[in-house]
């Protein structure tokens, strides 16, 4: 599947809400700064039918995903960063999301970034990869015979295990990338080192944290 592709469907699944894939995040009256960190082509900030007034952010590595989202929306402003050094000043948003992204960066410094651009009183929504999935994940590789994917899915497995019991992540060997699992005790973790209270979780189909900065 390419690229485009892909954020289309993505597109899709945003836009159905009884799609079993479906998963957004409540945009609140207050909610007059959104950044989507890992946005793709801002399938989740066009599928919110945002107010006109609302100023919508997105962020990602990909370029040809935000070149997709230009094409797709006038509404949301795109800009190209990672998420462990956002390029935005201090108190920039009253609603800060991520889905899925997070467990591909080096967690606590991403953590500690959208708590420095996060206003007093501002939220956040994210879309986290538990245990359960990582487990699925190297058994669905096991069972194929994809030996090399089967050895990432260890470090991965790996890594969520040090982080939870350490706070540390580790690169991956193979490609110096992060990827992790995220457990309730780690997140919370980092999340109250950001500045984060009244967490909560969620893990259901989806694994979703919400919290708001102190």
């Amino acid at each position: 599947m390419t690229s485009r592709a892909y954020h289309l469907r993505e597109l899709a699944i945003a836009q159905t809400s009884d799609d079993p894939r479906h998963v957004m995040p409540a945009i609140l009256p207050r909610h007059r700064r959104i950044l989507d960190i890992g946005c793709g082509a801002g399938q989740t900030l066009i599928a919110s039918n945002l107010p006109p007034d609302v100023r919508a952010t997105g962020l990602d590595v990909d370029f040809e995903a935000l070149r997709l989202g230009r094409e797709l929306t006038e509404r949301v402003g795109f800009v190209a960063g990672p998420a462990e050094h956002l390029p935005f000043p201090a108190a920039s948003f009253d609603l800060v999301l991520s889905r899925v992204t997070l467990p591909l960066t080096c967690l606590p410094a991403a953590v500690a970034e959208i708590g420095r651009v996060t206003a007093p009183g501002g939220d956040l929504w994210l879309v986290l990869h538990s245990l359960d999935k990582t487990l699925r994940d190297l058994r669905a590789s096991l069972l194929s015979g994809h030996w090399k994917r089967a050895a990432y899915r260890s470090y991965v497995l790996a890594n969520g295990a040090l982080f939870h019991v350490a706070g540390r992540l580790l690169p991956s060997p193979l490609d110096g990338h992060y990827e992790s699992f995220q457990t309730d005790v780690s997140i919370s973790r980092e999340l109250r080192r950001a500045g984060f209270a009244d967490i909560a979780i969620s893990a259901g189909r989806h694994y979703v944290v919400t919290a708001q900065r102190r």
